[in-house]
């Protein structure tokens, strides 16, 4: 079962892990005015016993400067074998769109989203998915997967009693899943550029692996209804990289193509990240930057140039070189 698992990330992987693993999908949700930005994340937590494992939902509310944690016994996650297709509690999410029954007293969010015309990430014999051929590796720290690449939102929530109105809004759904985030890492991701359904994705981590460890760049640039990838694994590497007074400098290079970006990153909201399986790490993501990006082919021919908003940000622990 594991081939035909590799081959469909978005589903549950973690079939046969009960200790030291998480697993978490980000539905990321922007009306269609950017008034409403938001996140969220579905996940299970498995730490080295049944007392230390649970579901959750994690919401990051951009617009309202919070976040918040809900907490499920371990029972109430529900998965099919087959598709993504998740129910915790009364809450459900899948690739078609998410239910919410989610009230805590300081906050709450309730109603359904939809997401339609969903452009999917492409998959190969020797790319499953956004990681390449690195998906059959095993015992990597975290994988990472791209489900949906953009979508277009219909529905609405009532948060805080009061109804919000999603439509022709804009949804990305990836996930992650293993034992921990990275020691450290970069995490760069935006839907809203001034071209139609654009959307670009970046992450660079410190990864450990048999003892060993080294640097790896996935991104991806989806634009025009062609999508472009720059990854460790096709050659991709970055030139240069700083991070300093909330201003995030990336060159990143592949033998066809050259990335350059500047993040401004605004304040964020703090987010339960997993060690060991365990939710124990506080990290902060930030949902409302802007990105200034420009793609050129080697050739010269300028791909896109221009600003991207509302990007999501998350950086963690800290890159001595390149």
């Amino acid at each position: 079962m594991r081939l035909p698992r590799l081959f469909r990330p978005e589903i549950f992987q973690g079939i046969k892990k009960k200790i030291n693993y998480f697993e978490g999908w980000y539905f990321k949700c922007v009306d269609e005015k950017a008034k409403n930005v938001m996140a969220f994340i579905p996940g299970v937590s498995y730490g080295n016993n049944t007392e230390e494992s649970h579901a959750f939902i994690q919401v990051i509310d951009a617009s309202r400067n919070r976040s918040g944690y809900f907490s499920f016994p371990i029972s109430d996650f529900k998965y099919a074998k087959d598709t993504l297709d998740l129910q915790i509690g009364k809450n459900s999410f899948s690739e078609d769109g998410l239910t919410l029954f989610l009230d805590n007293g300081a906050m709450s969010y309730m109603g359904s989203l939809h997401f339609n015309d969903p452009q999917h990430f492409p998959k190969s014999l020797c790319c499953p998915g956004i990681m390449g051929p690195f998906s059959f590796l095993p015992f990597m720290e975290c994988y990472h997967g791209i489900v949906h690449v953009n979508s277009c939102i219909s529905g609405s929530l009532f948060i805080d009693s009061n109804e919000h109105d999603f439509d022709n809004g804009t949804g990305y759904i990836e996930k992650d899943w293993g034992t921990s985030f990275p020691e450290s890492w970069i995490w760069v991701q935006c839907n809203h550029f001034s071209v139609p359904k654009m959307s670009f994705m970046l992450s660079y981590a410190h990864i450990p692996f048999l003892g060993r460890s080294f640097n790896g760049l996935i991104s991806f640039l989806s634009i025009n209804n062609k999508l472009y990838k720059l990854a460790t694994y096709n050659g991709a590497r970055i030139d240069f990289l700083e991070y300093k007074n909330n201003t995030l400098s990336v060159l990143a290079e592949s033998p066809r193509h050259t990335l350059n970006m500047t993040v401004t990153i605004k304040p964020g909201n703090e987010l339960k990240a997993p060690k060991k399986g365990i939710m124990t790490n506080n990290i902060i993501e930030s949902m409302t930057s802007d990105i200034d990006l420009s793609f050129i082919s080697k050739k010269g021919k300028l791909i896109f140039t221009g600003r991207g908003t509302v990007a999501g940000v998350e950086i963690g622990g800290s890159f001595s070189d390149n």
